[in-house]
């Protein structure tokens, strides 16, 4: 299979391995906040079903567990703010146009394909939100298989 060759999508000089591992680094940290804010809540949650008796933890008989998006919380709200970066990154590579000693700008007004600047603007922008989002319902579909599987049956709300 033959990659795709994204300097198509990216302004002239842009380093993309630099803008792919940048991502990486932010959905990475996004990843273990999320684990980490969820992990807490969730535990917090578990433990709130039982009673300390003895020494010993025993299920209350009317215990319920919080909804799963209570437990959830604001957890995936980093990965809404690396989208919202990544988007914000389209400034830079409109501004990239403008500087530097090629000024590339002027090519890009005389291409035949009149989208051809704003589509290399925006591309990639757009693809690492993407990214970002389908990120976060994965793990919000990974979280919601623990929260079910951790949750005893007569505890689901």
């Amino acid at each position: 299979m033959k990659p795709i060759d994204l300097t198509r999508y990216a302004p002239p000089g842009t380093n993309i391995e630099e803008e792919v591992k940048r991502l990486g680094v932010s959905l990475a940290g996004a990843a273990c906040c999320a684990v980490l804010i969820y992990g807490v809540s969730l535990r917090a949650s578990y433990e709130s079903l039982f009673d300390r008796i003895g020494g010993e933890l025993v299920l209350q008989s009317d215990a319920i567990m919080l909804p799963f998006d209570a437990v959830l919380g604001r957890g995936l709200w980093f990965f809404y703010l690396v989208a919202l970066c990544a988007l914000a990154s389209a400034i830079p590579h409109h501004v990239s146009y403008y500087t530097g000693g090629s000024k590339s700008i002027y090519l890009m007004r005389r291409l035949p394909q009149r989208w051809e600047w704003l589509r290399r603007d925006i591309t990639l922008p757009i693809a690492e939100a993407v990214a970002c989002l389908l990120a976060a319902q994965l793990l919000k579909l990974l979280f919601l298989g623990v929260y079910y599987w951790i949750t005893p049956a007569q505890c689901l709300p």
